[in-house]
């Protein structure tokens, strides 16, 4: 019996993860890792690219943890890659004033902060992803406000931010809270401290040795 080519296996290994997540780690790596200079005062796009990667990572383990089908897993996963998306656009054309006048950095983080789901959704659609992601990153910050029900990837992907929010706080007063009920009207409430230690031991893991 002939052995599988072994030049063949890293083929397997990209069927495995599946085209739309192979393509947001590919395109997040880009943007993110586009050396681009923000002008921005306090902003770094590696430390986003990082958190992306940190919420993609969550959010998977979320809807594993829950026994969610795996559409919805791979979903929440490229969802996390690319919810943050829209904070590259203000943060490389809105506080260096290519579109008016230039403005201050508290006024661009604002900005930022109040609009950018709405902008990476914007993005994400002319560049022809799947609408289902484009509505998780639209609603990321405010899943009760999208169609889907349940336990939804807007749902995961807002779950995980702040589940990663909360790990890097350190007990710091500024932990991003979630969306008022939304645990509760999930059905969901006690699972927050499981996920957070399931968070906690999947850090452990990617750590090197």
């Amino acid at each position: 019996m002939e052995r599988g080519n072994p030049s063949a296996q890293p083929i397997a290994r990209v069927a495995y993860l599946g085209l739309d997540t192979l393509g947001a780690l590919v395109m997040g790596h880009g943007v993110f890792k586009s050396g681009v200079t923000t002008g921005l005062e306090g902003f770094s796009l590696e430390r986003l690219w990082q958190h992306s990667l940190d919420v993609a990572a969550a959010a998977r383990m979320v809807a594993l943890n829950q026994r969610l089908l795996p559409p919805k897993v791979d979903a929440a996963f490229l969802g996390g890659m690319l919810h943050d998306v829209g904070k590259v656009v203000f943060a490389t054309r809105l506080a260096a004033g290519s579109d008016g006048p230039a403005i201050s950095a508290e006024d661009a983080f604002a900005q930022m902060e109040a609009h950018h789901a709405e902008v990476g959704a914007y993005l994400l659609g002319l560049w022809g992803f799947p609408n289902s992601i484009v509505e998780a990153v639209a609603f990321h910050e405010s899943p009760s406000k999208a169609m889907a029900e349940g336990l939804s990837v807007p749902a995961l992907l807002h779950i995980a931010d702040r589940l990663v929010h909360q790990r890097n706080s350190q007990g710091s007063a500024a932990v991003r809270e979630l969306e008022p009920g939304l645990l509760d009207t999930l059905g969901l409430a006690d699972r927050w401290p499981v996920w957070l230690a399931e968070l906690g031991s999947l850090d452990s893991e990617q750590k090197p040795p």
